[in-house]
């Protein structure tokens, strides 16, 4: 059964990449395409690993640009993630943040899981499901595409959905220094430079973060180094080799209960602040691919990714220790067939991951052992896909995905009984279908079912006395999506969708301590909602926009359908961590040249902070205001920005601790308060290659 992904696969290889002489011969696109340009449908995505724009793609699919990414402060994606509908950041800290789509992953504990995420062909997602975002470089990336709901064809587990950071790359010489003074003693310094030379590309950015923070006990220092080199062998083929590392040491002030949140949210929890408590770590990611165009309207593409992470974290109740280590393959290969009226893309391929993971905790004071333990995660997907369009007006997009994952877990430490053991799933295979129909150039209607699971951590599929819980199953779920996209008078674009997902063997992370907790599948719950985009050029002027108008919008109502825990039903309840009403607003004017003026608006509505729904946080509005120059001097780019978040001073949660327990008649710890009103300016300068003749 191991070998029958590999196996497979490389028979769908030759089938799919042997001589085809009834079609005539075409370039194949590159893969990475953007064209950044005002009009929404001529923006390219490739997240289906077929060129789309926006308007026709047969899936719910947002895009970000560079541009939302260096607004504000950008010390992290978090504000510009927080701009699409149905997403949302809890933002904590610079190093606490939980990522949800639609509602799902909104009762994580601390983290974000159930989604997949990769920076390049660089997984950021571990082999037990958590992701970490927060500390990716905003400067690195050229744009992200968020695929919403189950998009397990080609990507695997990921039930929440699939965020694929795309890093910059080159396309002229350049150095560029950017440096950002902000509130709360935050200081950031980025360096960035380009080579373009013939067949050979290289970019690199080193970035370099200081903050004290707002609350005690939340200073945080971190440093990024990127490297994205292409190498051109010929017109047929390429390698690319992507490095990505971090380093960083945050303190930690936790969350709050109710009384210090509305009184001093500024203090730490006294737990954490009475040890100092922070986490420290470094990891370096490294991807290599290899891709190769046929000659007969083919592609293959070869990857082999690795990550390297240490950490340490100090915490009220004893020491962490965490040591990860990574390799994945993964390789895919592609068919494109040219009929008179129609195209077929066919992709099909394989990834393959190993990860082994060691995690350890020791006593504060003494500095005794009290657990040594040892994880193999490794899991395989087998995918095929494929991607077709007829007479430029129907667009089809159907794929499958077939998975295994397996857990070995060792105790090392069996003073209290040895309790390791083993964790295999039974294969799981997930479909997916989509289609987009284009009625007119400027109206599209969409449609889309897809099937998606998370896997459990391994930490969940235990039982209370340690020993694996043999029953715990993944979490599946069911997408089912329609909606419309529309263009009026070219200045107009409007979209709306509607969605139900319906998931079940709903995974609860029942708490056993303060940082303890034990899964259990629990039952089943329903999310449904509608989505809907605007983008506006209300003033335009010989061709130019003078001002620009977007927003977006979600109604939700994600509750359990049926949950039982611990005797107590909550099914009719709403999930804990989301919000029922959502919405951003954006305004860009551009009153001379060179001259941007930026505010923009996100609205949340309350949201129950545990199963029970026996507390709400507030609902809250948070505006930012922006003023930007771009211009040039010779072969000296000057940029100056300078902004105001949170300008008129709400007291809000910026992140809850859902279904936060109570320990000796302490009241629960619910809330992570958002920053105050605060302030930042960027000054960057920039070194074009002189114009050649």
């Amino acid at each position: 059964m191991k070998l029958a992904f590999p196996i497979l696969t490389f028979i769908l290889l030759i089938l799919f990449l042997a001589p085809q002489n009834n079609y005539a011969q075409v370039t194949f696109p590159e893969e990475d395409t953007t064209v950044v340009n005002d009009p929404l449908e001529e923006i390219t995505i490739t997240a289906f690993r077929s060129p789309y724009n926006i308007f026709n793609t047969p899936a719910p699919i947002n895009l970000i640009l560079s541009d939302k990414l260096e607004s504000g402060d950008a010390l992290t994606p978090v504000d510009a993630l927080n701009q699409i509908p149905g997403v949302l950041m809890h933002h904590g800290t610079l190093n606490t943040n939980r990522l949800t789509i639609r509602g799902i992953g909104s009762r994580t504990p601390y983290g974000t899981n159930k989604i997949k995420a990769y920076f390049g062909e660089i997984p950021l997602t571990s082999g037990d499901g958590e992701t970490t975002l927060e500390d990716l470089e905003n400067l690195s990336i050229k744009r992200i595409e968020v695929i919403k709901g189950p998009s397990s064809s080609l990507y695997g587990a990921g039930l929440a959905g699939v965020i694929l950071f795309h890093p910059k790359i080159v396309t002229k010489d350049f150095v560029q220094s950017r440096t950002t003074v902000a509130s709360f003693g935050t200081i950031k310094n980025t360096l960035s430079a380009g080579v373009s030379n013939g067949k050979y590309k290289v970019f690199a950015l080193g970035s370099y973060l200081n903050s004290d923070g707002y609350r005690d006990n939340n200073s945080t220092k971190r440093g990024n180094l990127l490297l994205n080199n292409t190498y051109q062998f010929s017109d047929k083929s390429n390698l690319q080799v992507l490095l990505n590392t971090t380093s960083m040491k945050a303190y930690i002030p936790s969350s709050l209960d109710k009384e210090t949140f509305d009184t001093t949210p500024y203090r730490a929890a006294a737990n954490w602040q009475s040890v100092n408590g922070y986490e420290q770590y470094s990891k370096a990611q490294m991807g290599v691919s290899f891709n190769r165009f046929t000659t007969r309207e083919g592609k293959i593409s070869v990857s082999l990714v690795g990550s390297l992470k240490d950490l340490n974290e100090k915490r009220p109740f004893n020491y962490l220790e965490e040591s990860s280590r990574y390799l994945a393959w993964r390789t895919e290969a592609q068919k494109i067939i040219h009929t008179q009226n129609s195209r077929f893309v066919f992709t099909t391929g394989f990834e393959m991951f190993r990860e082994n993971y060691d995690w350890k905790t020791s006593d504060n004071e003494s500095k005794d052992l009290i657990s040594d333990n040892n994880e193999k995660r490794q899991y395989e997907n087998l995918f095929f896909q494929m991607e077709s369009s007829f007479n430029d007006k129907v667009f089809l997009s159907a794929g499958v995905n077939g998975n295994l994952t397996r857990f070995h877990y060792k105790d090392h430490y069996i003073e209290n009984g040895d309790q390791s053991g083993d964790r295999d799933y039974k294969p799981v295979v997930s479909p997916r279908i989509g289609m987009n129909v284009l009625f007119t150039r400027n109206f599209s209607v969409f449609w889309n079912v897809s099937h998606g699971f998370s896997t459990p951590s391994f930490e969940e599929t235990l039982l209370p006395e340690g020993e694996v819980n043999p029953d715990i199953k993944p979490e599946t779920g069911w997408n089912f999506e329609a909606g419309f996209r529309s263009v009026i008078a070219k200045r107009l674009q409007f979209s709306a969708s509607y969605y139900r997902i319906y998931i079940k063997n709903l995974l609860v992370a029942r708490r056993t301590g303060e940082d303890a907790y034990v899964g259990v599948n629990a039952g089943q719950s329903l999310h449904p909602g509608l989505e809907a985009e605007l983008s506006w050029k209300a003033i335009t002027h010989k061709g130019n926009t003078l001002l620009a108008v977007s927003a977006n919008g979600t109604l939700a109502d994600y509750h359990f359908t049926d949950f039982i825990d611990l005797g107590k039903d909550y099914s009719g309840n709403l999930l804990p961590g989301t919000a029922q009403k959502m919405m951003s607003i954006s305004a860009n004017l551009y009153p001379v040249k060179n001259f941007n003026i930026k505010t923009w608006y996100h609205y949340n509505g309350e949201m129950p902070v545990n199963d029970a729904n026996s507390d709400y946080s507030d609902a809250f509005g948070i505006t930012n205001f922006e003023l930007q120059y771009k211009g040039s001097i010779g072969r000296l780019e000057i940029g100056l920005q300078g902004g105001i978040q949170n300008i008129f001073d709400v007291h809000y949660a910026a992140m809850l601790a859902v279904n936060a327990p109570s320990f000796g008649g302490n009241p629960p710890r619910y809330y992570y308060p958002g920053n105050p009103r605060n302030y930042y300016v960027t000054v960057s300068l920039g070194l074009l290659e002189a114009a050649k003749h």
